[in-house]
């Protein structure tokens, strides 16, 4: 058990972590001005977040993957030919973002991914430049959880350490719940490619391994952010 002055050491590490992870991220390129633009892109953002469960994603390798996969295609012209090629298995009736980044050459420049604020953008970012450079700290109480937001985890133990998962809340595809995760588990050590999975928050918190709980004692959870565009 840790003791109340571990407790406190810990909680006081993980809030300087997260605020020099966040700090950064006040300049971040692509930020939605309109609140309606930003309610459309944390609608969309949510949902395929949550479809890539049902139907994987072939360029979701990862992670951090799922979290640009499900940004980029937030941000995109939702015609019948993209809802054609996508195959949602529904229809959502959800507006458009309206200003958004224009593409070019296919590409879509959303991230920051460098300290210098006039580096050029990308359409890639690992867990960590995402969370560093592109989102804000909000807390490491999950009861400030909205839906869109990352729960952050470092795991120093592992290959790859940095992770995330996107809370969802309700699903329009699950409603045997409304406090649903989704996440990549990444590549796995034995070369397998991994998978989105689909969790209650009510069950990570229970979760047998202790360093996956998004609780304040747990050094390795970082705590929750928010990507500033949203």
């Amino acid at each position: 058990m840790v003791s109340r002055r571990g407790q406190a050491s810990i909680a006081c590490l993980a809030a300087l972590v997260a605020a020099s992870l966040a700090a950064p991220s006040l300049i971040a390129q692509v930020r939605l001005s309109d609140e309606a633009d930003r309610a459309a892109f944390r609608a969309w953002f949510v949902l395929l977040a949550d479809a890539a469960y049902y139907k994987p994603i072939a360029e979701v390798a990862d992670c951090a993957g799922l979290v640009r996969y499900a940004a980029r295609e937030a941000l995109r012209p939702h015609t019948a030919e993209w809802l054609r090629r996508t195959g949602l298995p529904l229809t959502p009736a959800i507006a458009d973002v309206r200003e958004r980044p224009v593409a070019a050459a296919g590409h879509m420049p959303l991230f920051r991914i460098a300290d210098d604020p006039r580096a050029p953008y990308a359409e890639f970012a690992d867990a960590k430049t995402l969370v560093r450079f592109n989102a804000r700290f909000i807390a490491r109480d999950t009861g400030a959880l909205r839906p869109g937001d990352l729960l952050y985890y470092q795991q120093p133990s592992q290959h790859t350490p940095d992770h995330l998962m996107i809370y969802v809340g309700r699903s329009p595809f699950d409603p045997s719940a409304t406090d649903f995760v989704v996440y990549h588990t990444g590549p796995a050590d034995d070369g397998k490619p991994g998978e989105v999975r689909k969790a209650r928050l009510a069950d990570l918190v229970r979760h047998p391994a202790a360093r996956w709980r998004p609780l304040a004692p747990n050094p390795r959870f970082v705590g929750i952010f928010r990507l500033t565009i949203s």
